[in-house]
């Protein structure tokens, strides 16, 4: 009985050892091999089109998640001249002129942010289009990682909009900053009471969807293969 009990504890021991053995392996093979993060989204170009005029917007009828084409007239703004005389009167008439709003490249509205009747100013926000056909992937790498990575690595991504799916990308640029370099406050602290945090370092990816549509602002998890 004896014999037995202590047979089964070193089978127990050796099973141990080779459970925490293989643990081990893994994540050191996944530390030298790949550089992880779920600090990552979907991105695309996106193109704020604003009113060139004064006036007031006509003929608008622009839905969000509507396609355009680069160059299609999407609406008109009547804006107001100065005053010009009036023939044989002693009084002054305004001048009206109908100017078009045009997308200025192919892509699908993101944003709609006025409508007929509307007066607005030079500057005023109009609508904002996305190039849903350029998305790419930006992931954000802690500081203690950053110097792994380098462009043209290979990685796998997974998209939390797809779950069960992996696709493949490309390390295209690394930024030159770190995530919150341009957001920096500078503040006075006393001494002592500085706490450190460690900085992430923006990495964009292209990726190939493979016929999925991608949006972007979707949270994604990002392999990159290192070795």
């Amino acid at each position: 009985m004896k014999q037995g009990r202590l047979i089964l504890i070193n089978i127990l021991i050796l099973v141990a050892v080779i459970i925490v053995g293989g643990l081990g392996m893994y994540y050191w093979n996944q530390n030298y091999n790949y550089v992880t993060t779920e600090d990552a989204s979907v991105t695309a170009p996106t193109i704020p089109v604003p009113a060139l005029a004064a006036g007031t917007i006509q003929n608008f009828a622009l839905q969000v998640g509507q396609h355009v084409t680069k160059g299609q007239v999407v609406g008109q703004e009547q804006t107001v001249s100065m005053p010009t005389s009036a023939t044989g009167k002693g009084s002054t008439s305004p001048a009206y002129t109908t100017l078009n709003i045009v997308a200025p490249a192919s892509g699908t509205i993101a944003t709609v942010s006025t409508s007929n009747g509307q007066v607005v100013g030079v500057g005023t926000p109009l609508f904002t289009e996305v190039k849903l056909d350029q998305v790419t992937v930006v992931a954000n790498i802690p500081e203690s990682k950053i110097r792994n990575v380098d462009v043209g690595q290979t990685a796998t991504i997974y998209v939390d909009a797809h779950p069960g799916v992996s696709f493949t990308g490309t390390v295209d640029a690394i930024q030159p900053t770190t995530q919150s370099f341009f957001s920096l406050i500078p503040t006075s602290a006393t001494a002592g009471t500085y706490t450190k945090v460690t900085q992430r370092v923006p990495v964009i990816m292209s990726i190939n969807a493979a016929g999925y549509s991608l949006l972007p602002g979707e949270n994604c998890e990002v392999r990159i293969t290192i070795h």
